[in-house]
């Protein structure tokens, strides 16, 4: 899920970036905004089945920082290049730049983790004995 939604969504921009049509802008940048909501709670989940939980307050910390500090230099840049280059091309750069995500999820996922497994938490739980 997390590779296709980065995908599309990469795809869309890029698409948005190249359309001249109103109602086509807006009608992608309407799925864009599904398609990353939709992806946000699976993300998420994916990094906290990912960490383990002596660590996990210290790892989401550092995602969110790099999260921010990633928009601290990458919208500027956008911006800049909004202004030079027209918002077209700056939509176009920005699906560009996340499409350079997918590779490291693809990365993430040739490691076999159980958080790539759609119900791993479910088996890991099935597995444990009961206790009556």
């Amino acid at each position: 899920m997390l590779i296709l939604s980065g995908v599309v969504s990469a795809s869309i921009l890029v698409v948005l970036g190249f359309t001249n049509v109103f109602w086509v802008a807006l009608a992608l940048l309407t799925f864009w905004a599904m398609v990353d909501s939709a992806a946000t709670p699976v993300r998420q989940a994916y990094v906290n089945d990912m960490i383990p939980s002596k660590q996990r307050a210290t790892v989401l910390s550092f995602d969110s920082l790099m999260g921010s500090s990633g928009g601290v230099v990458v919208q500027p840049l956008l911006g800049r290049a909004a202004d030079v280059y027209g918002y077209s091309a700056s939509l176009a750069i920005s699906g560009v730049i996340e499409l350079i995500a997918v590779p490291f999820l693809l990365a993430s996922r040739r490691q076999g983790s159980l958080a790539d497994q759609a119900n791993a938490s479910i088996a890991a739980s099935e597995t444990e004995p009961r206790q009556s």
